[in-house]
């Protein structure tokens, strides 16, 4: 019985070792974005709603979110939409499929949004995890958001 005991213990030891690496791989990701609207024929929007603009942070480089659906929701002026993102950095692309609310009613624009990364190319293949964006966006005077968020390799 004693060395039951011993053998799930070195088993459950051995387990948690496992588990330190896996989570090890794990980072924090925060930084901003600065964003415009991106129009005519280099926004293949099926609602002609796409936002391109220039990350900071753990993510450095060009991003393009192109909006496939987008609904309102039952407060006025305030729609869901979703769609694609592409970050394009020196290190490879990572991509997202992504969600969020904007509210075309408020002159301010606020904005959320979950981005669930699902791949990436380059330094970032393998990657995975989400960014979760807030911020501010007009289509006429672009925007400013944070993001933050978990990323894993």
């Amino acid at each position: 019985m004693k060395r039951l005991i011993f053998v799930l213990a070195a088993l459950m030891a051995a387990a948690g070792a496992t588990f330190a690496v896996a989570s090890s791989t794990e980072q924090q990701a925060h930084g901003t974005l600065t964003s415009q609207q991106l129009a005519g024929p280099a926004c293949a929007s099926p609602v002609a709603f796409c936002i391109t603009g220039k990350l900071t942070g753990v993510f450095n480089g060009d991003y393009v979110l192109t909006v496939t659906s987008l609904q309102p929701s039952s407060t006025p002026g305030v729609f869901f939409y979703n769609g694609s993102v592409v970050d394009e950095t020196s290190k490879g692309e990572v991509r997202c499929s992504d969600a969020g609310v904007y509210s075309f009613a408020d002159p301010h624009g606020p904005i959320v949004d979950l981005c669930t990364i699902t791949s990436g190319t380059g330094d970032w293949a393998g990657v995975s995890g989400h960014l979760r964006l807030h911020g501010t966006f007009t289509p006429a005077g672009g925007g400013s958001s944070h993001y933050e968020g978990l990323i894993a390799h």
